[in-house]
């Protein structure tokens, strides 16, 4: 795993909830996915994402709700957002969206068989939030 990914559960008698938080999300040319960050199942309630320091090339997140073996570019995502660069994108899912595994990546490439991030070598970052319970 990432030295930038932190996961952090919450005391679950006052809320049931895990913040997951990366601040250097893809950061090599060839990204490799955050992986069962949860370490269980769960339910994914809000995400964002913040590109506001990429200047070009807008950014493909690449959610993994159902398996722990993520490899970049062969394993499909079970959603996918398109996220213009420079921007700050949130998301909510307010029925919540069930997960087995939750897995994650970010890439210039849309495509399921997209394997790089060049924003990254260009020491342009993105950061990741999300809750999930």
């Amino acid at each position: 795993m990432s030295s930038n990914l932190k996961t952090t559960n919450l005391d679950e008698a006052v809320l049931e909830y895990k913040l997951i938080n990366d601040i250097r999300l893809a950061d090599t040319g060839t990204p490799t996915a955050i992986v069962d960050a949860t370490q269980e199942s769960g339910t994914l309630y809000y995400l964002s994402l913040d590109t506001s320091s990429v200047t070009t090339s807008d950014q493909s997140l690449k959610l993994y709700l159902t398996t722990t073996e993520v490899t970049v570019g062969t394993t499909a995502p079970d959603v996918q957002i398109f996220v213009p660069h420079g921007t700050r994108l949130k998301v909510s899912f307010p029925a919540g969206l069930p997960y087995t595994g939750f897995s994650a990546s970010l890439l210039t490439q849309a495509l399921n068989s997209g394997t790089a991030n060049t924003r990254a070598g260009a020491n342009e970052f993105s950061i990741l939030n999300v809750v999930t319970s």
